[in-house]
């Protein structure tokens, strides 16, 4: 019986690189060492742009879950100012009246596009003025999740404030451990900066140890942990947009929305609901929670930013569950 090797089937391949090529082969570090590679922690703001391999040209995001009390966009620029970075792209999921600073880093060429889904205060004035050469982009919150993840939208790196990390890169919005540190709620904007991100940095001043469970953003999505003093005042997050109304016309309007659901035949037992910060929205809330009272109904679920208005249905029994993207009233 003649029999020819070369007939083998991938024989050459087997000769030369041997029957479990590319097969993992044993990892040889120690424990400690091992425990090293897992710890995301660098030691500044500095260092860990510099790992990032951020350039000019390139675009940084950022969240907005501290509204005005938001500390994170003004010290990052300020430092990538210093740097000496130009012509980035600032892709913030919303900009406040607390983001004014910015007007000097987009005159220094620090800043040259924005996009975003609001802008208000100082920096929204004098923007409108002609502060820009290139208008800026603005998308609803939805939309702006969409193109992240269609790749439209393109972040390289984002810088994610988070009341509470551990070293692995597990971030939420508020402490724990009866701890005294500060919250902002829900990371829900955050979540999708994260995880199609090139490149995540978590900036925080509560490390805490692992495992920092449940988490909003988990550790495969977080690249570097940066310990700082100050991320944020929570108390800046009820302001602006986020207050009750007395305003006879924003009044009106809530009263008449709430009608205009109900003769649209939609506020029946298991109804779901979303209401937004505004104070015509806040306003919408207690309408249709009097009319829910009369109907004897419930809500299923409510999603959005959710206010104290929810909460406290939520806790009354007319809303049956929450889904939070963004925390108010903290």
């Amino acid at each position: 019986m003649n029999f020819d090797i070369n007939k083998i089937p991938h024989i050459n391949e087997i000769a030369n690189n041997g029957s479990f090529n590319g097969a993992r082969s044993k990892n040889t570090e120690t424990f400690q060492q091992r425990c090293m590679d897992c710890n995301k922690i660098v030691p500044s703001l500095e260092e860990a742009i510099k790992k990032t391999g951020l350039r000019d040209g390139m675009t940084i995001s950022f969240h907005h879950h501290f509204r005005n009390g938001d500390h994170i966009i003004n010290n990052v620029l300020d430092k990538l100012a210093e740097m000496g970075f130009k012509n980035l792209t600032l892709a913030a999921s919303s900009l406040s009246a607390v983001h004014a600073p910015l007007i000097e880093h987009i005159r220094s060429g620090l800043i040259t596009h924005i996009e975003t889904s609001g802008l208000r205060g100082e920096l929204a004035e004098q923007i409108s003025r002609g502060l820009m050469d290139f208008p800026v982009v603005f998308r609803s919150h939805g939309g702006r999740a969409s193109a992240i993840r269609s790749g439209e939208l393109h972040i390289d790196v984002a810088f994610l404030g988070a009341p509470s990390c551990d070293p692995y890169g597990n971030a939420n919005g508020y402490s724990r451990d009866d701890d005294d540190g500060i919250s902002c709620g829900s990371l829900g904007y955050a979540r999708t900066d994260a995880e199609f991100a090139d490149k995540v940095i978590i900036i925080t001043n509560n490390i805490v140890s692992y495992p920092n469970a449940p988490w909003a953003i988990p550790e495969h999505d977080v690249d570097y942990v940066v310990r700082v003093d100050d991320i944020g005042d929570p108390k800046g997050i009820m302001s602006g947009a986020t207050r009750y109304t007395k305003d006879p016309k924003e009044l009106l309007i809530a009263k008449t929305a709430a009608n205009v659901v109900e003769a649209a035949g939609y506020l029946y037992d298991g109804f779901s609901m979303q209401m937004g910060s505004g104070g015509a929205s806040l306003a919408t809330a207690r309408f249709i929670r009097q009319k829910m009272l009369d109907k004897g109904i419930r809500c299923r679920f409510a999603l959005g930013g959710i206010t104290g208005q929810i909460t406290a249905m939520h806790e009354e029994g007319l809303i049956d569950r929450i889904l939070d993207v963004q925390s108010f009233d903290l």
